[in-house]
């Protein structure tokens, strides 16, 4: 059980928050997105909603860059203006910097310190720095009192979601209770520098074959969980205005997209936030990444089937793109698979031979992903943030070379993904893993067979059959006995008063109950009126 301590501050974070979502609307914004009721997605709404979360602070403005992932679950207006959230607050006194700096890694490791920061977010600040040996560095420090401030908000959160999961089939339907879990996955290793120094080493490596990508070298051993220390990459943010020649700009938005999506179909691990923000120009003319709080991460067969998802996408098979998105995704019995289906062969066509500047960043699979809760299909989380990466990176793209086919990038790919993923399966170890998980439910069927028959020869053969579908007849029952119940109330009262009036000393009595059958029978009356069908 929590302290009571515990309990106050985190009721007084759950009525702050309260009173911030009240004055930003939140009844709109829930019927905007479809949570509670049907109007129409509003820039006004969407404005207010992205402001009270940067109101929030540091968890939610990590959340709203979360469901920016989810045009599933947003619409278009809400996912552009989530896209701006800007995650900016002033910046930590510098004293308080250097303590930190001084208790992590010692007062003797830096000649200077700027005690101008670089960059202030909601996380972390950055100071650009000179290393006694004479090199430039960057010093990258979390804000004090940060953890303590997004496990208070994450408490209030889980409760929030486990609540909504269990009183709203909307919620299961949009897996809140693992959106919950997926941002706090997230903003853990964001908080722990040490695991962005690993995330930061392995990029570089998933993206040495591309020599014009470059990631800033961990600068051990100063990295601590508070502290990162990292080379320092001078340059600034891609724009139109970059300056390249055509050609120079060309390749590089060829090899940016290359190598994201070598990331995500052949390696299953990513640097999952490219954004303008974390993506430089460097003086050199190459491409920059920065920031590794956050890396994706897929499992094999996630990973195999998102490649080749990608390629169904990029050779307009319709069939193939419903098949595989089908076999990722959670369905049950009311999922309309058939009409999912026929959506995306009418949908998927229309991305073909076009420009990126003439398709919205991930508008594909954006689409995808609202097709399928659309028809009751539950996507995996992973595919949104995929779907979310690589619509940053191909925004960034399209900033360098406005002409560039992703779709045909995607098809040059496809013989590179498909080598490699069947060398892969050829390699002795996976080879003979594969064949085993194969071939040993096999080698139990003899077994399994001479235990059914042997259930069937002593008769105690049990069949258990699990209903369902069930929900809309279990209502309406509900509803008819609640109905026959109040008319049997009412009409009991009314019997019960009759009889009453009529003694002198409880007349009073039996006119209160005339009042009280009176009262349930309008009120009955009005509620069959107003939702025919309940009570």
């Amino acid at each position: 059980m929590l302290p009571v301590g515990a309990r106050i501050q985190r009721a007084r974070r759950a009525l702050y928050v309260t009173r911030v979502a009240r004055h930003a609307g939140i009844r709109r914004v829930l019927a905007e997105i479809g949570v509670r009721g049907d109007r129409e997605a509003t820039r006004e709404g969407a404005r207010a909603f992205r402001e009270a979360l940067e109101e929030l602070g540091t968890t939610y403005i990590k959340l709203g860059q979360l469901l920016s992932s989810r045009p599933d679950l947003l619409p278009d207006v809400y996912i552009e203006e989530l896209s701006h959230l800007v995650d900016e607050v002033a910046p930590v006194d510098f004293q308080e910097i250097e303590e930190v700096v001084r208790q992590e890694i010692g007062d003797d490791v830096f000649a200077r310190i700027d005690p101008v920061p670089l960059a202030t977010a909601s996380i972390a600040q950055t100071h650009r720095a000179l290393l006694k040996s004479g090199r430039d560095v960057v010093v990258k420090v979390r804000r004090p009192g940060i953890v303590e401030q997004v496990e208070l908000d994450l408490a209030v959160l889980r409760a929030t979601a486990k609540l909504l999961d269990k009183r709203s089939e909307a919620a299961q339907l949009l897996q809140v209770e693992a959106l919950a879990d997926e941002l706090e996955v997230h903003l853990r290793e964001e908080l722990n520098f040490v695991e962005e120094a690993h995330n930061a080493e392995l990029v570089a490596w998933l993206v040495a074959d591309y020599e014009d990508i470059v990631v800033p070298q961990v600068i051990r051993p100063y990295v601590t969980e508070r502290v990162l220390v990292l080379e320092l990459i001078e340059g600034d943010k891609v724009g139109r205005d970059h300056g390249l020649a055509p050609e120079r700009a060309r390749e590089l938005a060829r090899q940016f997209f290359k190598a994201y999506v070598h990331q995500v179909t052949v390696e299953g691990v990513y640097h999952a936030d490219p954004h303008r923000g974390n993506v430089f120009l460097t003086r050199d003319g190459r491409l920059a990444l920065l920031d590794f709080g956050l890396l994706g991460r897929l499992d094999q067969d996630t990973r195999r089937g998102l490649a080749l998802l990608l390629l169904a996408i990029a050779q307009n098979r319709a069939d193939d793109v419903a098949d595989l998105i089908l076999s990722l995704s959670l369905t049950t019995v009311t999922s309309e698979e058939g009409a999912f289906v026929h959506d995306v062969r009418r949908k998927l066509p229309r991305f073909h031979w076009r420009p990126l500047s003439g398709i919205r960043a991930g508008e594909s699979l954006a689409d995808l992903q609202r097709i399928a809760l659309r028809y009751g299909i539950r996507l995996p989380t992973s595919f949104a943030l995929v779907g979310k990466t690589l619509a940053q990176a191909d925004e960034i793209a399209r900033t360098l070379y406005p002409e560039m086919d992703p779709v045909a990038l995607l098809e040059e790919d496809a013989l590179e993904v498909m080598l490699v993923e069947a060398e892969r399966r050829l390699e002795p170890n996976e080879l003979f893993a594969w064949l085993y998980t194969q071939l040993e439910p096999l080698t139990r069927m003899p077994r399994r067979l001479g235990h059914l028959v042997s259930e069937l020869e002593r008769g105690s053969l049990t069949i258990g059959v699990q209903p369902t579908g069930l929900g809309e007849l279990e209502a309406n029952l509900r509803s008819i006995a609640n109905r026959v119940g109040a008319a049997i109330i009412v009409s009991a009262l009314l019997l019960a008063s009759s009889l009453l009036v009529r003694v002198h000393d409880f007349r009073w009595l039996g006119v209160v109950g005339f009042c009280i059958a009176a009262v349930l029978g309008l009120y009955m009356v009005w509620k069959i009126i107003r939702t025919p069908g309940e009570l």
